[in-house]
Order: structure tokens, then C-alpha cells, then sequence
């Protein structure tokens, strides 16, 4: 989970599988939503419809980064809507920050629990 500072509050973003499944339903691929989000909005292929993806999966991504918060027990501020973050970020920070978003959930950490100290575990080995 990554957060974003937007108008001076730190809003938590997390490319969650909820997001995951939207992006897959509204590109038919993450790949192509990548393609889509890594446009500049002046290229004729993207236009400023790019601003509207970008805004779209950011919102996504907020409203994931909510959840998840208030699902360890966080009360986070309510995500900026779509009319405010096109006052609060320019194209390319905002692709920066999903992207950076993107790749840093792409961390994990795995927890092992120690082995058994008994017969079973000597006899696995």
C-alpha cells in the first residue's frame, strides 16, 4: 500500500484485487490498461481520454486504499473526488503515482510460522 498527499492530506492507494478485476472488466487485460494509462495526452492515439483513465483508476485506487484502512481499523479522510484531483495533480504525476502505487503493492512479505517440535517433525524430516 502506497499513500498519495493531496491538497495538503495523505490519502492511502492500493492496487487491490477489486481493482484488478475493474481494470481486467473495463480494458479486458492489465496490459492494456497499462498501455492506456502510459499515454500522454497529447499523443492522437490518447487524446484526453487518458486524463479520464488515469482519473478513473487513481479513484479506483483510492477508494481501495479506503477499504482496506478502515479494514485494520484506520479511519481514513473520504477520497478526493474525480472534479478535485483534476485540480490537484498534473498527467504526468499522476501516472507517476500510479504506477509507483502499481509496482510497490507488488511487494510481499510472507510470514512462516516455526516448525513443530514433536514427532511429526521428525518424521517429515
Amino acid at each position: 500500500m502506497k499513500t498519495i498527499q493531496l491538497c495538503g492530506k495523505t490519502y492511502p492507494l492500493r492496487f487491490s484485487l477489486r481493482v484488478v478485476k475493474a481494470c481486467e472488466e473495463r480494458y479486458g487485460s492489465l496490459e492494456k490498461m497499462f498501455s492506456v494509462v502510459q499515454m500522454k495526452a497529447d499523443d492522437e492515439s490518447g487524446g484526453l481520454g487518458v486524463v479520464d483513465d488515469c482519473l478513473w483508476l487513481l479513484s479506483s485506487m483510492l477508494d481501495a486504499g479506503s477499504r482496506y484502512a478502515k479494514l485494520n481499523g484506520d479511519t481514513p479522510e473520504a477520497p478526493p473526488d474525480a472534479d478535485t484531483l483534476l485540480d490537484a495533480l498534473d498527467i504526468p504525476d499522476m501516472q507517476a503515482t500510479l504506477f509507483d502505487a502499481i509496482t510497490g503493492d507488488n511487494e510481499r512479505t510472507v510470514e512462516a510460522k516455526p516448525g513443530k517440535n514433536g514427532e511429526g517433525a521428525a518424521e517429515a524430516g
